[in-house]
């Protein structure tokens, strides 16, 4: 392999001599490359997003005024004929408003009507859902029968969280999404349903609540004002300490590390105008990472995968928490664009292999003897890689690849989503997925053979995938497969002796939305493995979705398809073979624009709870939606 002291030596000879003469080949770079990175950040900055709609940047891409005007035009609702977004638009304004009077003074004359009413909006009558000796977690029983009072009540409960409220102020936070507008045009009313969360800290305590709102407006034109409050639904959590459940340690444990202000303090949006964006999912900024022990030290260390241009990273952990950066000297510092790794033992010799998924290939490197990584095998692929998961499909001892695939694409033009065989809501013009069944006969000699068609894994193969999971949900003693994919229906195959069948269909598991994610756990702790997939929440496609002008034309069926795409998460319980969504009882739906979950234990008290990664690459105004 070539680094970056080692350029001129040819790569083609050497894979041609080591590889095979059809093997695409990874370019070296290391930590210590400083080529034209700007140097902004010290050590001890934060990382600074930058503002790319300075006046130079907007005339490069060729953006005027006019035409920003233009779009403005066209991106009006009320012009359009949708009187709900306009109103939605308005509301959400005065939402924000109020939002503010949580947490600092101020008048709510321009935000409620003078005969305004309201439930507490705070509840009393609490039922504990869960409690540690660190956390207590209530919901509230709401009754139909509730006292309702006037701006006096509203009053009382902006005034008790400002007395309760202590800083740093930049950690209270109060939000409103709205996801139904309902319209009264006889009595030029409307109403909403929104979704609100508060989170503060007091003295003692650190305090969020969650809960569904029914607000009554006056006025179809103009300004509106809330004339009623309605709580739908209630939950609070309380942390019976100041202690956030994790601190940031990014900066305490690399950034030590030349390639932490060199590279990583950036961030994508730095990244995305100054590196070679080749695939569609270089848009994303979705490279993943993965941890092991690469020394055998009894310490977990880290491999970060990078976009085109950006060397990879693997991180060295110390005994003292600090991890050093490694990439060069274990030569994995390729500025080939990785997807996805594992670190995982393909060889049964007692150390941790790396899998990288790049554009187009799957690199196999063995560890040798715990000091450097080795490619030793390339495995062909689909172009736009996206995910890998590894297991033992076979049952004969030594672990096997699976290679999810997003965009059929070869030359990084992301035409996909625009051809005209492209469905929205049921996608099957994506890159098909591989199967690898792992062959490899003694150490570092690393063979894998292409199962695809023949274990059966190529059925329903088109689709958009993101992600992939095994697991043995009916308990017969092989490995099941999930894969999650975006634009459409997902896939349940079952493990029969090594040979799969795709049955989500007939298993209730299709889950037809944006799947970016699955995760196993028995949540219900009834013995059997259950699911959660990771879509996208939208507030406004939530809205839009449920109006009669939307898609008039449709057949309901694909109306309550498109429908579907915005209702976000789905929890399916296990019932043997078929399954239950239990996304709504649960309320485990709301994950905003969900990439990635994890069942995980995080308090130890032997429940899985769900960690959900969510949100899009930052922007300096509020988009209000993610």
């Amino acid at each position: 392999m070539i680094t970056n002291k080692q350029r001129t030596v040819s790569f083609a000879i050497w894979a041609a001599r080591i590889l095979a003469p059809t093997f695409i080949f990874l370019v070296i770079s290391s930590c210590q490359k400083k080529g034209n990175i700007e140097k902004n950040l010290t050590v001890a900055d934060e990382p600074v997003i930058e503002n790319t709609s300075s006046r130079s940047e907007t005339q490069s891409f060729g953006i005027s005024k006019n035409s920003i005007n233009k779009w403005n035009d066209i991106d009006n609702p009320a012009k359009d004929g949708w009187q709900t977004e306009a109103l939605a638009k308005s509301a959400n304004e005065q939402l924000k408003n109020l939002g503010k009077l949580f947490f600092t003074d101020g008048s709510l004359d321009d935000i409620i009507t003078r005969d305004f009413t309201t439930h507490r909006l705070s509840k009393k009558n609490l039922t504990t859902v869960s409690e540690s000796e660190d956390l207590i977690i209530q919901s509230a029983i709401i009754r139909n029968d509730e006292e309702t009072g006037g701006k006096s009540y509203l009053q009382e409960e902006l005034i008790t969280v400002r007395k309760q409220k202590v800083k740093p102020y930049d950690e209270n936070y109060v939000k409103f999404k709205v996801t139904i507008v309902d319209i009264d045009t006889i009595n030029q009313n409307f109403r909403t349903t929104a979704l609100f969360t508060i989170k503060f800290k007091t003295k003692t305590n650190i305090i969020q609540r969650n809960a569904v709102w029914s607000i009554d407006w006056k006025g179809l034109t103009g300004t509106p004002k809330i004339s009623d409050i309605v709580v739908q639904s209630y939950d609070q959590s309380t942390r019976l300490n100041q202690n956030n459940f994790f601190t940031e340690v990014t900066g305490s444990t690399i950034s030590s590390n030349k390639c932490y202000e060199e590279q990583l303090a950036y961030g994508m949006n730095h990244w995305l105008s100054r590196t070679p964006v080749r695939a569609m999912l270089n848009r994303f900024g979705t490279p993943g990472l993965s941890i092991g022990d690469v020394n055998g030290d009894g310490l977990e260390d880290l491999f970060l995968c990078q976009e085109p241009g950006l060397p990879n990273r693997l991180f060295i952990q110390r005994e003292n928490g600090q991890a050093v950066e490694a990439s060069e000297k274990w030569g994995v510092d390729w500025i080939e664009d990785s997807r996805s790794s594992i670190l995982a033992d393909f060889d049964n010799d007692g150390d941790q292999d790396l899998a990288v998924a790049c554009y187009g290939m799957v690199v196999i490197a063995e560890n040798d003897q715990q000091k450097r990584f080795v490619p030793t095998a390339v495995l062909k692929t689909s172009w736009s890689t996206s995910s890998l998961s590894a297991t033992d499909y076979n049952n004969d001892g030594l672990l096997d690849l699976y290679v999810c695939a997003y965009v059929n694409e070869d030359n990084g033009s992301s035409i996909g989503t625009g051809s005209n065989e492209f469905i929205y809501h049921d996608a099957e013009n994506g890159a098909p997925n591989s199967l690898f069944k792992n062959t490899t006969k003694g150490t570092g000699k690393f063979s894998f053979v292409d199962v695809t068609q023949e274990s059966g894994l190529n059925q329903n193969n088109s689709r958009w995938s993101f992600a992939a999971s095994w697991e043995d949900f009916d308990n017969d003693g092989d490995q099941d497969l999930y894969v999650a994919n975006d634009y459409g229906r997902n896939n349940l195959y079952k493990n029969d002796n090594g040979i799969f069948k795709d049955i989500a269909a007939k298993s209730y598991t299709e889950d037809s939305a944006s799947g970016m994610s699955v995760t196993w756990a028995d949540y219900n702790k009834d013995g059997m493995m259950d699911l959660y997939i990771s879509n996208m929440f939208s507030a406004a496609g939530n809205r839009i979705t449920n109006q009669k002008e939307f898609k008039s034309s449709a057949q309901k069926s694909i109306r309550n398809r498109f429908r579907r795409f915005a209702r976000g998460n789905t929890l399916l319980q296990n019932e043997g073979l078929t399954f239950k969504d239990t996304s709504l009882t649960a309320r485990v739906n709301m994950g905003r624009w969900a990439w990635g979950s994890n069942f995980i234990d995080f308090n130890n008290d032997t429940f899985p709870d769900l960690v959900v990664a969510n949100g899009y690459l930052t922007s300096k105004n509020e988009s209000g939606d993610l």
